[in-house]
């Protein structure tokens, strides 16, 4: 069987994880929270001039999310 990754069922995230998060849910919040964070601090360490700006650029980035979850229209662009 050849795995390419087109046909997985465990991407992240899963609608119901972030209707959940956009409905209020605290835990569905910090689960798309915890699950993102790796891939928001490895684009923001690419694109960060320094250091030492990172963990402030991402914490900026992930309320931002957070707070613009209620105005997502289609969960299954959270990722993008």
């Amino acid at each position: 069987m050849r795995h390419d990754g087109s046909d997985r069922a465990d991407t992240f995230p899963d609608r119901r994880t972030v209707e959940a998060a956009r409905a209020g849910d605290a835990g569905a919040v910090e689960r798309l929270t915890a699950g993102v964070l790796p891939l928001v601090y490895n684009v923001v360490g690419r694109a960060a001039e320094r250091d030492l700006d990172v963990d402030d650029i991402v914490q900026d980035t992930m309320v931002a999310v957070i707070r613009a979850l209620p105005e997502l229209r289609d969960a299954a662009k959270f990722r993008s």
